[in-house]
């Protein structure tokens, strides 16, 4: 079910691990059947945008596969998941947003509910306690910004788009900077926007980015992907990233992070480092 009338992006480097496609086509067919809008997000988001349509490297490889699933409440979120289990899929005996796909190797997928079941301040509280919170600010950014792609012949989904991914991906960090993961992410996003479809913008309506960093494609992307992540998400969403933007102590963690977790350590990739991320305030604060 996706949600928009642009032609999908089509699959052309690579093809989609088959166990993960198998995993996405059923889990498609049971939110078609609830009618259930959703979108994939997470890791795999990211590849099958950078690697598989574009062709670009897609950071760490991953067999989980996350879903933002918009649900009306909580008995809604519930009855997918039982048809999940009937197609297939083993609930977590503790975590209730996390299934496994009974193949060989196994894929996790985490279902993310928002929409009906979110509070006031974006986030939702999981029963039957509701002493575990998660913020999912965002997600209906996410949701209606999603790019369709297709997967195979007869499967089109909605994926995150690279720029509202970035935007988790920066609220995902705020949360849990001690994981380190989403640093390594950003720093993908950052570096591979400008070849990820964005050649003929950069060097048409945007060219004006381009020549303000020197041609130079990663600071004009990572630029690029801050000033689209501005304009494609809401005002509330907007205020949430900019507050973090703005921060120069979480600015100067989340470079230092990806310095550290970088494969190279040198004073050129450092300054590199620092300029994606200066980059990216700069198109999103100046959006």
């Amino acid at each position: 079910m996706t949600n928009s009338l642009s032609p999908p992006l089509e699959i052309k480097h690579d093809q989609i691990d088959p166990i993960v496609l198998e995993a996405i086509r059923k889990i498609d067919e049971i939110a078609n059947k609830h009618e259930t809008r959703y979108f994939l997000a997470g890791a795999t988001a990211r590849e099958v945008i950078l690697r598989h349509v574009f062709g670009r490297p897609p950071g760490r490889r991953t067999l989980d596969v996350d879903f933002g699933i918009a649900v009306r409440d909580w008995d809604h979120f519930n009855t997918l998941k039982s048809s999940m289990e009937q197609a297939g899929f083993t609930l977590h005996p503790r975590k209730i947003h996390r299934l496994t796909y009974n193949s060989t190797p196994a894929v996790v997928v985490d279902l993310i509910p928002f929409g009906g079941v979110e509070s006031a301040d974006r986030t939702i509280a999981w029963p039957p306690e509701e002493d575990i919170v998660m913020r999912v600010t965002g997600f209906s950014d996410g949701l209606e910004s999603a790019v369709p792609v297709r997967l195979e012949k007869n499967l089109v989904v909605p994926v995150v788009s690279i720029p509202v991914l970035l935007v988790l991906k920066l609220l995902a960090w705020v949360d849990r900077k001690h994981e380190k993961r989403d640093a390594a992410d950003i720093h993908t996003l950052l570096k591979e926007y400008g070849d990820a479809g964005n050649e003929d913008r950069l060097y048409g309506e945007e060219l004006n980015v381009l020549e303000a960093e020197g041609y130079d494609f990663e600071l004009a992307g990572a630029r690029l992907i801050g000033h689209d992540a501005a304009r494609v998400i809401s005002p509330d969403t907007r205020n949430r990233v900019r507050a973090i933007l703005e921060s120069e102590p979480l600015m100067a963690e989340l470079t230092n992070q990806i310095i550290v977790l970088s494969v190279r350590n040198d004073s050129e990739h450092i300054r590199r480092c620092e300029s994606l991320v200066s980059k990216l305030r700069q198109g999103f604060l100046g959006a």
